[in-house]
C-alpha cells in the first residue's frame, strides 16, 4: 500500500491511492506544492545509452534511500519543476519502468527499504503519466547507497532529505543512527510490556472484580515507527461517532463498543466495563494500541476446579478481530508506518498477571486471600463433532502464555489472507506454550481450516467471504 502523508493528502485533494491524473497535474505552477521534506519532483528516469541509463539508475536509488532515511515522502515522476515549484507535466512511458526501479534500488541500497509505486496514466496518452514512488519512513535505516554516480566517493555513502535537497550523512551520524536503529528494537519490546500492564491493571479494576478466575485475552500493537495523533476535542467527537457504528469482531453485524473516553495520550472505548463480557481498546497518540477482552472460560470436564478451559477458536476469532482494528488506528488514525510487534497474551485469571498485586492504591487485595489463586492454569480446549462437545488439545497446563509475530500495519488493515496469516502466526506461537505446534484455524499459508471453527464458524464464513479468503481445501 502507498504511505500517504495527510500533508500530501491535503494538497493533492486525495489520496495516493486514489489520486487522479488532474489532481496530479493540477500543481502546476501552485507555490504550496514545492518541493519540500516530503516531496519530489522528477521529469523522467533517465534512458539510452549505457551510462545515461546507469546515472537514470544511480539517481533514484538515492532518492528513494534519501526519503528512507529521512520521514519518509513522494516522488512524482513526470513533472518538471521550476524553482522547486512544478512548472509542467511531462509524461513518461510506464513500460518497464517500475521493474526497472525496483531492480535499481535492490542493487544499489543496503539494506533494501520498503516502497511502493503507482502508474497514473494520462487519459489522453494510455501507457503515459506519472509515476508516483511512495516511501515510508524506515525502521531499518540508515540506508546505505553503493555506487552513486559520484564515482570518486566512497563506495557507501547514506544519503538524507533536508528541505528540498539531499545531504550525506557524516561519519558520527552515522554511527548515531544504527545506534537508533540497534536501540529502537528494545525500545519497542519496553512500550509494549507497558502498554500491556496498563490494560491488564485496568481490567483488574472494572470487569475481573466481579469473580474469579477469569481469563483475560490481551494483544498490543507497537508500531515500528510511531505516529503522532493531535488529541483534541474534535478527534474525539470524530471518534464517538464513528465508534457507534463500528463492527470490530470479524463477521459480526453489530457494533463492538457502547462508550467511548479519553485518558492519558489515549483514546479508549469499551463495551459492558464491569461485566464478564468486557471489551476494552486503549488507542494511543502514537499509534500502539491495545485490546482486552474476558474469553468464555467454559466448564472443565475433570473434577480440577482449579483448571481454567478457553476454546481456541475463540482465541484465534477474538486475536484477528483485534489486530485488524489496532493497526487502522496505528495506520489511519494516528499515521504510523511499516512494521509492528504484534503479541497476544493469555492468563487464567487477570489477577494473575504480574502487573497485578495486592496493591492497595489498586484496590486488588481480594482475591489474593486465596492461597488457591495461584493454582490456577489455562487449559487449552478444542470443539468436537459432539453437541457443545470440546476436548483438552494442549499438553500443558499454562498460567500465563505470550504470542509474538513481527507483522506489517499493512497486511494487518488492509484485511483478508494477509490479515490471516498474521493471526496464524501469533496464536501458532501462543499455543506452542500449551504444547500445541500450531493452531488449527488458520494456516500459516492465509487459508481457513473450516472444520476447526465450531460454533464461531458462521461469523468466520461471513468474514472470510466478503475479505475473500479462502478456504484450506478451495485454494
Amino acid at each position: 500500500m502507498l504511505h500517504s502523508p495527510r500533508r500530501l493528502e491535503a494538497l493533492l485533494g486525495a489520496p495516493l491511492h486514489l489520486v487522479t491524473y488532474a489532481q496530479i497535474a493540477a500543481l502546476v505552477n501552485n507555490p504550496d506544492a514545492r518541493e519540500a521534506e516530503d516531496l519530489d519532483y522528477k521529469v523522467d528516469i533517465p534512458d539510452g545509452d549505457r551510462e545515461r541509463r546507469e546515472k537514470g539508475n544511480d539517481d533514484v536509488a538515492v532518492d528513494v534511500a534519501t526519503f528512507a532515511n529521512h520521514t519518509g515522502g513522494l516522488i512524482i515522476v513526470g513533472m518538471a519543476d521550476v524553482g522547486d515549484i512544478p512548472s509542467k507535466a511531462m509524461d513518461v512511458g510506464f513500460q518497464r519502468l517500475q521493474s526497472r526501479i525496483r531492480n535499481a534500488v535492490a542493487a544499489r541500497v543496503h539494506p533494501m527499504p520498503r516502497f511502493a509505486m503507482r502508474e497514473v496514466p494520462n487519459p489522453a496518452t494510455p501507457g503515459h503519466g506519472f509515476l508516483l514512488i511512495s516511501i515510508p519512513p524506515s525502521s531499518q535505516a540508515p540506508h546505505a547507497v553503493s555506487n552513486p554516480a559520484q564515482k570518486n566517493e566512497s563506495p557507501l555513502r547514506w544519503p538524507r532529505r533536508h528541505g528540498a535537497d539531499k545531504v550525506w550523512l557524516s561519519e558520527s551520524e552515522i554511527a548515531a543512527a544504527y545506534r537508533r536503529r540497534l536501540m529502537g528494537a528494545g525500545d519497542q519490546v519496553d512500550r509494549l510490556r507497558e502498554l500491556e500492564d496498563e490494560a491488564v491493571i485496568a481490567a483488574a479494576m472494572t470487569s475481573a472484580r466481579q469473580g474469579y478466575p477469569r481469563p483475560l485475552l490481551v494483544v498490543t500493537v507497537v508500531p515500528d515507527l510511531p505516529g503522532d495523533l493531535l488529541l483534541d476535542g474534535t478527534k474525539v467527537r470524530d471518534f464517538d461517532e464513528r465508534t457507534k457504528s463500528e463492527v470490530v469482531m470479524l463477521g459480526a453485524h453489530t457494533a463492538t463498543f457502547d462508550s467511548v473516553g479519553v485518558a492519558h495520550r489515549r483514546l479508549v472505548a469499551e463495551a459492558g466495563a464491569t461485566t464478564v463480557y468486557a471489551v476494552r481498546a486503549q488507542l494511543y497518540t502514537d499509534g500502539a494500541a491495545t485490546f482486552a477482552l474476558h474469553p468464555t472460560a467454559i466448564s472443565p470436564f475433570v473434577s480440577d476446579k482449579l483448571t481454567v478451559c478457553v476454546l481456541d477458536a475463540e482465541i484465534v476469532s477474538r486475536t484477528a478481530s483485534a489486530l485488524r482494528y489496532l493497526a487502522r488506528h496505528a495506520r489511519d488514525r494516528a499515521a504510523a508506518a511499516g512494521s509492528a510487534i504484534a503479541r497476544v497474551m493469555l492468563v487464567a485469571d487477570t489477577h494473575l498477571h504480574p502487573a497485578v498485586s495486592a496493591k492497595p492504591e489498586l484496590e486488588t487485595a481480594w482475591p489474593f486471600d486465596d492461597p488457591d489463586l495461584i493454582r490456577y492454569r489455562v487449559d487449552l480446549n478444542t470443539t468436537t463433532r459432539a453437541i457443545d462437545g470440546h476436548r483438552s488439545l494442549g499438553t500443558r497446563f499454562i498460567r500465563l502464555a505470550f504470542g509474538e509475530a513481527a507483522v506489517s500495519l499493512d497486511d494487518l488493515a488492509d484485511d483478508g489472507r494477509p490479515l490471516a496469516r498474521a493471526t496464524a502466526a501469533v496464536c501458532g506461537d501462543l499455543f506452542q506454550a500449551y504444547g500445541v505446534p500450531e493452531n488449527q484455524q488458520i494456516r500459516r499459508d492465509g487459508t481457513i481450516n473450516r472444520r476447526a471453527w465450531g460454533g464461531h464458524w458462521d461469523q468466520i464464513e461471513k468474514w472470510a467471504q466478503k475479505a475473500g479468503v479462502p478456504l484450506a481445501d478451495e485454494d
